[in-house]
């Protein structure tokens, strides 16, 4: 799998190159549009790895490259296979996010009343052009639009959709609640170099508490992020953080699970669960790809400690060896 997700994974470099001639200067006159756009931390997906109630990995927890590579040491298969999609969607939308808040701190380049608008900007060394557009749709709810053409194009109609979604102002009950889509395919046709592996379509809804432009990390916090690249791979994942810093994970996916991430396609179901010390359980159904006929469907439980290793391995099918005792689970069932 991870082969073929790879390239949705990588930083944006389009949207960061567009913040290079940003000057750090709010405006009060533009607060009611900057309002609408949530920070990069507000929407990235959570898991255990995170427990604290942020995203970032505790010290304990290892990176995918990590996984399995020492032998006396059996770190959690399934728990680094939903991380590492996390991360992917999670890197993608905080450098496209963190490079739009950072233009938005400055002072708009024109302003009416319905609309505030920055740019257009030009890095010396970017082939794209790009702006970002925040306009109101109705009391307190604003569309969000980050653009971008090639350096050479002068028209209006050359402008092409990176970034498109829609969020709501502070006065507003659906203050923290918001969608947008994420389209890599323009981010590289408007800089091949630099987003050479990009493609695919990124789209998240979130959900967060009214106060989470006061609260870094506020819990609690439901975030759905579904990522269609080209090809047959695609998969979705809804992640939710409660606030006792326990969580739920629900990935939903046909993606390549075998190792060599060469081979077939695999319909996988992942629903984990894990405490606020990141310790965890994962029920996983695996159907089809490489599977033999004979076998429609395989059942998998992996139960693993607050350092990420397996306490509890078993699936349906026999495939692996049973690691642990079911009484060693965190969580007793599904």
């Amino acid at each position: 799998m991870y082969a073929k997700t790879r390239p949705w994974f990588v930083g944006c470099a389009f949207a960061l190159a567009f913040v290079s001639g940003c000057v750090l200067q709010k405006k009060d006159d533009a607060q009611a549009f900057r309002e609408a756009v949530p920070q990069q931390d507000a929407i990235a997906l959570a898991g255990p790895d995170g427990a604290n109630g942020s995203t970032g990995a505790a010290s304990a927890a290892p990176s995918r490259k990590t996984l399995g590579t020492t032998p006396a040491t059996h770190y959690a298969k399934w728990y680094g296979f939903t991380r590492e999609m996390r991360e992917g969607v999670n890197k993608v939308t905080a450098a496209v996010l963190g490079s739009v808040w950072l233009i938005i701190q400055s002072e708009p380049s024109t302003t009416t009343a319905d609309s505030a608008s920055w740019g257009p900007w030009t890095d010396e060394l970017s082939p794209a052009t790009y702006r970002f557009t925040v306009t109101r749709l109705a009391q307190d709810d604003y569309e969000y639009v980050l653009e971008g053409r090639l350096k050479d194009e002068t028209s209006e109609a050359a402008y092409r959709v990176v970034l498109k979604g829609e969020g709501f102002g502070k006065p507003s009950p659906k203050h923290g609640q918001g969608t947008f889509k994420i389209d890599l395919d323009v981010g590289r046709a408007l800089d091949p170099f630099g987003n050479e592996n990009n493609s695919g379509i990124i789209v998240v809804d979130y959900d967060l508490p009214r106060d989470f432009s006061e609260r870094l990390g506020a819990l609690p916090r439901t975030i759905n992020a579904a990522v269609t690249p080209k090809g047959e791979a695609h998969y979705t994942v809804k992640s939710v953080a409660n606030e006792d810093h326990t969580g739920v994970i629900h990935v939903d996916a046909h993606v390549d699970t075998d190792d060599s991430k060469l081979t077939a396609l695999e319909d996988v179901v992942i629903d984990s669960r894990w405490q606020a010390s990141g310790a965890g359980r994962a029920d996983i159904d695996v159907a089809g790809g490489d599977l033999p006929v004979s076998v429609a469907m395989v059942d998998v439980v992996e139960c693993w400690g607050a350092d990420f290793t397996q306490s509890y391995y078993t699936d349906s099918a026999g495939i692996s060896a049973t690691i642990g005792n079911a009484s060693d689970c965190v969580y007793a069932d599904k």
